[in-house]
């Protein structure tokens, strides 16, 4: 039939590209796999213990009763060595759990066992999760098409626990591209305005502060153009770029500090955030105010810089202006605001108050 060929083809790449290797290993080994640095629970790129002690003591629970426990799926980054695509949770708390580290808590089938470490248990209990029990590993191999790793990726992300789309980008673009993006994550005055002050903030857990980064590199110079869907495009600058060399970092590094002293500079603690009246703004960061603050500096030339930094304190009273007047760019802002003629309208409407030094 017509397409057989291209359909044909499509699948003998797909063969050929993604290896995929699976085994049954004792939950000792997976263990002693972490313990010995092989398999890397704790990547830069997961940030979120998302299991309570109550969850990871019924995986234990469930391995002690034979209830069946989903296979987790790992990343060969170097012969030897893993990263966990799916599963970091359930590995996690068996190594926990091992290493003595995990007192079991709100067991229910075998209560008697909560508040008990791994010694603490009988020995005939001990023997059982070291040696009998058996978890299917599922990995990809170092060999692997990096294109068709990210569909794995996410495939794998259809149910359970939902990775967020930065954790996966992450997972499938490691490199020295995704160590500058958290390398300029931790820039001081991103953190203040979305109110990192620990790893337990929402913004550093869920990764906001990593994919306003990525936001930025993404639309920098594509905003004119953009055609849709920030997500995917975010997705496409990974793909397009990660393997590309220090000069390229070097200019997106300067870039973003660049712009981020900006609009310290010209908006101060209202950076990125919604004016509500004449004189108050939101203690809240709006992703649309910042792409279109951050991406509108990021075209000025140098003396168009001097200018607005002479002018920040007009520049900041008119964006306030502008934005409870023209009900246009409130609405890119606020509302659909990755549709095409969003992006473009506030990044545009945002240079315009730039280049007129405020004045309006």
């Amino acid at each position: 039939m017509q397409g057989d060929d291209k359909v044909l083809e499509r699948f003998r790449r797909a063969q050929e590209s993604l290896v995929l290797q699976s085994s049954d290993l004792p939950l000792q080994t997976i263990s002693g796999m972490v313990q010995a640095a092989a398999i890397d629970i704790d990547p830069a790129y997961q940030r979120r213990e998302r299991w309570s002690v109550e969850k990871q003591s019924a995986l234990i629970e469930s391995f002690l009763i034979n209830i069946p426990i989903p296979p987790v799926y790992l990343s060969e980054e170097d012969y030897g060595r893993y990263s966990v695509i799916d599963g970091k949770q359930r590995i996690t708390a068996i190594h926990k759990f091992l290493t003595g580290q995990l007192i079991l808590k709100g067991v229910v089938e075998l209560p008697e066992l909560n508040g008990r470490t791994f010694e603490q248990i009988p020995e005939a209990l001990k023997q059982t999760l070291t040696v009998r029990p058996y978890l299917r590993v599922v990995t990809l191999l170092k060999q692997s098409d990096p294109e068709l790793k990210y569909e794995v990726f996410t495939r794998l992300n259809s149910g359970g626990e939902r990775l967020e789309a930065q954790e996966i980008r992450n997972v499938a673009f490691r490199g020295p591209l995704n160590d500058l993006i958290y390398e300029l994550a931790e820039a001081p005055f991103l953190k203040q305005q979305l109110k990192i002050t620990s790893s337990k903030s929402a913004a550093y857990a869920d990764m906001t502060d990593a994919e306003y980064v990525l936001r930025f590199f993404t639309l920098r110079d594509n905003w004119e153009v953009f055609s849709g869907s920030l997500a995917r495009s975010m997705d496409g600058f990974m793909l397009a770029n990660h393997r590309r060399g220090v000069i390229f970092r070097e200019d997106l590094h300067s870039s973003f500090l660049d712009a981020l002293d900006l609009c310290q500079r010209i908006w101060g603690k209202n950076a990125y955030r919604r004016p509500t009246a004449p004189g108050v703004w939101r203690d809240q960061t709006l992703a649309g105010m910042y792409d279109a603050q951050m991406v509108a500096v990021s075209t000025l030339s140098d003396q168009q810089r001097i200018h607005a930094l002479r002018s920040a304190s007009e520049i900041a009273r008119v964006t306030q202006n502008e934005f409870l007047t023209d009900s246009q760019f409130e609405k890119s802002v606020r509302v659909a605001t990755n549709t095409p003629s969003s992006v473009v309208y506030r990044i545009r409407k945002v240079r315009d108050i730039l280049l007129a030094g405020g004045s309006a």
